[in-house]
């Protein structure tokens, strides 16, 4: 075209309207509180999906949750999709053997993890992952009617968050790992170990996936996970289970010392054991100035942080058999938008909490209590972690 002063113009390209244009913004994770919301969305990426769905899951129940799930991966599997479903067989153990048969007639795949009976207790699958061609949820709520609600009203206190780009492929990866060594023979195991895992996905702002058990980059996650400790000024956990590693507890506590830091508990646990342990700890974190909130309306099972700006949310819990046992996946999220939508939840939880107070705490203590906080420290921290390592060098 001709401008005003005579000069000849041709129109831009698409690509060089695209390199004229500002950098695209990094989109913010989708935060899905409750089990209603992360269903919702769930079902509805399922529905949408185009070439690939991929269900990983610790616990999987029949029930009004389960077969909607079973429906929507049904239903995909006919119009085409490739529906994969990965089922840990020791969180899963109460399911009928048969329950998926619709879906495999549909042309869907179906694998237990770990189906051998004698090492299922010790190795297990504790991920949770849906991704749906290039999209994906990740969180702490299995596949069951208990997790169904919005945390207060109904339903378990959890988390899940839906992110899309570059971290999705390296989920895919992670999937079709896990969905090669769910035999769990000495060779897939071995195969497994040699293999390089996947790569940690971006740099800042870009979210991070992590990974922990026998032959995963378990030592990063650890490491990632203790940098940002140490590195915050402002701390809030939810815990559903709350027995965390030496290094890794002292962290905290150096946290709390030098600024604000709160952990959310359930006033009840879904395993009492797990209280018990982690009541022995207590009154260390409290003289360090942790605040111990116990929620009271749901049980909590959520599993996330908020270390300054900086979310990690996924399966893993804060506890020995998450950080050294359990296959887990935990995303690291650097988002000041998704630590705020965070940060607003934790507030309202507060509200519904007990807040321990030292002094009460440790006077109200009987030796009874005390005597069973012991043994379920030495059981959970101590006996669990040995028979699992006696049973990996079985495998190696």
């Amino acid at each position: 075209r001709t401008t005003a002063d005579g000069r000849h113009h041709r129109p831009m390209t698409d690509v060089e309207h695209r390199a004229h244009d500002p950098a695209p913004t990094q989109p913010t994770p989708e935060l899905l509180v409750g089990g209603s919301a992360a269903y919702a969305c769930m079902w509805r990426l399922v529905r949408q999906a185009r070439t690939t769905v991929e269900l990983e899951t610790y616990i999987y129940e029949a029930g009004a949750v389960g077969d909607r799930f079973l429906a929507e991966l049904t239903s995909a599997a006919r119009r085409g999709v490739r529906v994969r479903v990965l089922v840990d067989a020791y969180g899963s153990d109460a399911l009928r053997r048969d329950y998926f048969a619709p879906l495999v007639a549909a042309g869907g795949e179906l694998r237990w993890f770990n189906p051998k009976r004698l090492l299922r207790r010790n190795f297990r699958n504790h991920r949770k992952l849906l991704r749906v061609d290039g999209e994906a949820v990740i969180g702490g709520l299995n596949i069951a009617d208990t997790y169904d609600g919005d945390g207060l009203q109904a339903g378990w206190r959890d988390f899940a968050v839906r992110v899309d780009g570059p971290v999705v492929d390296a989920l895919a990866e992670s999937f079709a790992r896990m969905w090669d060594l769910s035999v769990f023979s000495r060779r897939e195991f071995r195969r497994f170990w040699r293999r390089s895992p996947p790569l940690v996905a971006g740099a800042d702002p870009q979210p991070e996936l992590l990974l922990s058990g026998p032959g995963c980059p378990t030592a990063e996650l650890r490491r990632r996970l203790l940098f940002d400790i140490r590195a915050a000024r402002r701390m809030q956990v939810w815990a559903a289970y709350f027995l965390p590693s030496r290094r890794i507890g002292a962290a905290i506590r150096d946290a709390a010392r030098r600024g604000e830091a709160d952990i959310m508990l359930g006033e009840r646990s879904d395993v009492p054991v797990s209280r018990w342990a982690s009541e022995r700890l207590f009154m260390r974190f409290l003289r360090a100035g942790l605040r111990i909130h116990c929620y009271r309306p749901q049980i909590v099972h959520a599993k996330a942080m908020l270390l300054d700006d900086v979310v990690y949310l996924g399966s893993s819990n804060l506890d020995v058999r998450s950080l050294l046992i359990n296959y887990e996946l935990l995303l690291r999220l650097p988002s000041a938008a998704l630590a705020a939508r965070l940060r607003a939840e934790f507030e309202i939880d507060r509200r519904h909490a007990d807040t321990l107070d030292p002094v009460r705490w440790r006077q109200g203590r009987r030796w009874w209590q005390s005597l069973r906080s012991y043994l379920a420290y030495q059981l959970l921290a101590r006996l669990d972690p040995y028979v699992a390592t006696r049973s990996l060098r079985s495998l190696r």
